[in-house]
């Protein structure tokens, strides 16, 4: 089927100029603020990526987010295009924003419930907003920037841990003194090397510029040495289900062994360490044990209220059990019951049930599922990209089965990199389509 082009008819006849008339203001004017205005959407999406990684800042973030968030639905109206890009995790992430505010009004706490919805509601705008900002303009280089801002803000951010750690007189030891992100914990440290780890490995791997690359093994030790010092098992477990799900997608067997034989490794001699002495809190399952107790009290509300739950919110479990937990304080450690149930799937199962649970599993296995296929499919520069985002995707879940990390500063820092991620799966297809459009019509000149 033959395509028809239209093309603009041109006046070539001249007309006396009328002096009188007013001078026009330039046409090209508007198109000139529209695209400095996209320049500033396309920054502002860097600036928000570096930002992410010091959570001190994220009210700033958010000021800054919902200012540019405004400026460019402005530009969608006034150049008459729809903001809203379709994902392949549309069906279940809107879904999920639906059913928690459904369930809010029968929250021990609505008011909360309602307030914790509007934090999730925020996120899915960054999502929705990185991909319009994404879309538009289409080539690699903006999201190669993205990686640039997480290379550079890994870093600074695995540098000021290490420095600090140091100065704080750690050790390898023990875990008394733990490295910690800037003005915030190692919790929140761990989690943004879950993040960043796998695509500053990609980075190293596939770079080959010497000096980005030399930069990109500074960034990768660093990271990884502030890794171990924030003695955080659940980081580290991450890591482990990140290689193990490397080697899956990638069809590595051999790889897969490895990892788990020297995973076995490490344990039995961190182990064997412990018993001299060395990094005895660092083994010691009472954490995990005072995990499985609050657990166990999550899901007893899930049987009780298996539809809507009890409230949407990490604090809600605290809210419910406030007796209990303040009951606990003199008891042993393993013994206390914590204050938050310390898992954002049964913190989601417990506040809005299980339809929201379900939903929430369907969204990341749609982005794994999305990524890896077209990660072996694709032929596009930005390949190594899908899948690093991909084994993003998996460390983050296993990161957050052991503590509510889906927040803040970090969700907004996941969610860019997924849009990155699906953009750039778009962006390979209609590159491959224009190529093959292009193949087409030379054959079909070559036949003429």
């Amino acid at each position: 089927m033959e395509k028809s082009f239209i093309k603009p008819v041109v006046n070539i006849s001249i007309t006396k100029p009328d002096h009188g008339a007013p001078t026009a203001a330039p046409i090209h004017t508007p198109w000139r603020a529209s695209a400095v205005l996209w320049k500033l959407q396309a920054y502002g999406l860097l600036g928000i990526t570096f930002v992410s990684f010091f959570p001190m800042l994220h009210h700033s973030q958010e000021y800054a987010f919902f200012f540019l968030l405004a400026v460019a639905l402005c530009l969608a109206w006034a150049e008459k295009i729809n903001p809203w890009i379709r994902t392949p995790i549309d069906l279940p992430l809107l879904g999920l924003v639906g059913w928690v505010l459904c369930t809010v009004p029968f929250a021990t706490d609505p008011a909360y419930s309602f307030s914790e919805w509007r934090k999730l509601v925020a996120h899915v705008l960054v999502f929705y907003w990185a991909m319009f900002v994404l879309r538009h303009h289409r080539r690699i280089e903006l999201p190669r920037q993205i990686v640039w801002a997480v290379v550079v803000g890994s870093l600074v951010l695995s540098g000021y841990a290490l420095v600090d750690f140091v100065l704080r007189g750690g050790t390898w030891r023990d875990r008394v003194v733990r490295a910690e992100a800037p003005f915030s914990d190692f919790q929140w440290l761990t989690t943004y090397l879950v993040l960043v780890i796998p695509i500053l490995i990609g980075w190293v791997v596939t770079n080959r510029t010497r000096w980005a690359r030399a930069l990109g093994v500074l960034t990768l030790v660093a990271a990884g040495f502030a890794q171990i010092a924030a003695y955080t098992r659940a980081g580290w477990v991450a890591h482990f289900a990140q290689a193990v799900g490397f080697g899956l997608m990638a069809g590595r067997r051999r790889l897969v062994i490895w990892v788990i034989t020297g995973t076995i490794a490490v344990g039995v001699g961190l182990l064997a360490l412990s018993a001299t002495g060395y990094q005895r809190s660092t083994t010691d399952p009472w954490t995990l044990t005072a995990r499985v107790k609050t657990w166990q009290l999550g899901f007893h509300q899930v049987i009780q209220h298996p539809l809507v739950g009890i409230g949407y919110g990490n604090n809600t479990f605290l809210k419910v059990y406030k007796a209990e937990i303040e009951a606990d304080q003199d008891k042993r450690l393993e013994d206390r019951l914590l204050p938050a149930l310390h898992n954002t799937f049964a913190m989601v199962l417990m506040g809005s049930g299980v339809p929201a649970i379900i939903l929430y599993i369907w969204i990341f296995a749609s982005i794994v599922l999305t990524l890896s296929r077209q990660w072996r499919r694709s032929i596009g520069e930005n390949k190594w990209l899908l899948l690093a985002i991909a084994v993003v995707t998996v460390g983050f879940v296993t990161r957050n089965l052991f503590d509510y990390m889906f927040a803040g500063s970090l969700a907004h820092l996941f969610w860019i990199l997924v849009a990155a991620g699906l953009c750039s799966v778009s962006s390979q297809i209609s590159t491959e389509a224009e190529a093959g459009d292009l193949s087409l019509s030379k054959v079909a000149q070559s036949k003429h």
